[in-house]
């Protein structure tokens, strides 16, 4: 992974939310399936419990994508860690590696796609974790499961530019926050 500048968490959601906001399933997920008046509502939820506009942000730029985006911790959300043993603990890598899993993303319209036509430009979200280092996915999960089972299906996947990543930190003393996540769920009270 390389540096490539400073940001914000004001920029960092900005591009989230032109890779999103404007997209008719996620409109849905947003309002219909969780219960949030838009789209805007429902992720900026998220990254309030993740505190994520007090967090110092960089944007890297992936070196070895095939191999560091498998390697993310799947984030805390109900829908993804349900699929899990361990919940907030294993990577893409892990999920790939469950059978009943890679079967069901493959047969994912939206994972299928991306493992086709990969998104590019693409950026994701992540947080690295100071006790061990990995990157937990805020942001990109349907394009780390494509990543990841097309590396475990020895598939080629064509990144056509740089993949990028903004990234914070969290503390060894902030992990709880993740639990309390995935307990809260990213549905509207």
């Amino acid at each position: 992974m390389k540096f490539l500048k400073e940001t914000n968490w004001n920029e960092v959601f900005s591009g989230w939310r032109e890779r999103e906001a404007d997209d008719p399933g996620w409109k849905k997920v947003a309002t219909q399936v969780k219960g949030w008046r838009d789209w805007e509502s429902w992720r900026k939820n998220t990254a309030s419990q993740l505190g994520a506009e007090k967090r110092k942000w960089q944007i890297f730029e992936l070196t070895d994508p095939l191999n560091e985006i498998p390697a993310m911790l799947v984030g805390p959300y109900a829908g993804w860690q349900s699929r899990l043993p361990k919940k907030n603990e294993m990577t893409f890598e892990d999920l790939a590696n469950i059978p009943e899993q890679r079967k069901f993303f493959k047969n994912h319209s939206r994972v299928a796609s991306m493992m086709k036509n990969f998104p590019s430009p693409t950026e994701m979200i992540g947080l690295v974790r100071q006790d061990n280092e990995k990157i937990i996915c805020v942001e990109g999960h349907h394009r780390a499961t494509a990543v990841a089972i097309a590396k475990k299906e020895n598939q080629m996947i064509n990144f056509h530019v740089p993949v990028r990543i903004a990234l914070a930190k969290i503390s060894a003393s902030e992990l709880s926050l993740l639990d309390k996540m995935l307990e809260r769920g990213s549905a509207a009270p």
